[in-house]
């Protein structure tokens, strides 16, 4: 056999190699991820039918799901009462936010205009989040802003405070201050007392439910039902069938809203 031949052989068999890989790369990664891909473009047509057409005041959408696919979605960390929580942003009524929101964390939150009309404002909590003072750290950069993450005024075991519906509230340093790490609402008032900063109050809504928590009596929580995980979807919740905040990645299961409205906090382990 000539030389030319053989390159010809072994060009041909590295090909099918190469080929090989990338098939089973593609859709192994499909697998680990419940087809993943498929839901965030479903979300994706839902987002741009929502921006083009609106909602109706009935929150009710077009949009269907497959409930036999889990949605795997990245858990971001923020803080409460010096402790760390980890939660998810599903919906926001403002647009810029919606588009910093998907590129922070590389998958869709839903742009949907009429969330601050749908949500009364006794039904909505806090959340601060800084637009200068230290940079953000692992793994997204720090907040939506790329300044240290977020911190929250309520977890989910308070009833008569907590809402997974949040207006940002929006903290500068002031130019004077020496900035520093806050990690509770307390600190950030207390701030603003001593000239420090400034806090100014959003007209934006987002749907962030806290999925693990550190309790006030030191037990880790889960959250194992978040009702309305899309406020844009009549009738849907989400079952919390796996939490890693190692891998800052929780895996819900789409279904019909738990009609009882219950909420039994978990205390299962957390990877």
């Amino acid at each position: 056999m000539k030389p030319y031949q053989i390159s010809l052989i072994a060009i041909s068999i590295i090909s099918v190699i190469v080929c090989y890989n990338q098939y089973y790369y593609q859709h192994n990664a499909v697998d680990a991820v419940g087809d993943n891909s498929l839901n965030t473009s479903m979300l994706r047509m839902n987002e741009n039918s929502n921006a083009m057409n609106g909602l109706n005041q009935s929150t009710s959408s077009s949009f269907s799901f497959n409930t036999d696919a889990p949605i795997l979605i990245p858990l971001v960390d923020g803080y409460y009462n010096g402790t760390k929580v980890y939660f998810i942003h599903t919906e926001t009524s403002d647009k810029s936010m919606s588009d910093m929101m998907t590129r922070m964390i590389n998958f869709p939150t839903l742009y949907v205009p009429q969330l601050s009309s749908m949500i009364p404002e006794e039904n909505i909590s806090k959340v601060y989040a800084f637009t200068n003072g230290n940079s953000g750290s692992d793994p997204y950069g720090g907040g939506p802003f790329m300044f240290q993450i977020d911190v929250f005024d309520s977890i989910p075991t308070q009833k008569d405070k907590y809402s997974q519906f949040r207006v940002p509230y929006l903290v500068t340093w002031n130019e004077n201050a020496t900035a520093k790490v806050l990690t509770t609402e307390e600190a950030i008032l207390q701030s603003e007392k001593n000239g420090e900063l400034t806090i100014q109050k959003s007209g934006v809504v987002v749907n962030a439910p806290i999925i693990a928590w550190t309790d006030t009596d030191g037990e880790t929580r889960i959250l194992p039902t978040i009702n309305k995980i899309f406020e844009s979807i009549s009738d849907s919740s989400g079952g919390v069938i796996y939490v890693s905040t190692d891998e800052y990645v929780t895996r819900i299961k789409l279904s019909p809203m738990n009609t009882s409205g219950s909420e039994n906090i978990a205390h299962d382990d957390i990877n």
